[in-house]
């Protein structure tokens, strides 16, 4: 599975969309997905629960 994969199976549009919400580079997402998987998890729920409240 690819990071950008993991964010559209959680109904994210693309990676690039969580680098938007969040300020963070795709390099960076990408390493976090790589070396800390449990971090990108929740940035990624974040995401999802930050676009669900607006």
């Amino acid at each position: 599975m690819t990071a950008s994969k993991q964010a559209k199976e959680l109904g994210l549009k693309s990676l690039t969309q969580v680098s938007e919400l969040t300020g963070q580079s795709l390099q960076t997402l990408t390493n976090w997905f790589n070396d800390k998987p449990e971090l990108f998890e929740v940035v990624l729920l974040g995401c999802v629960s930050k676009l669900d409240y607006k």
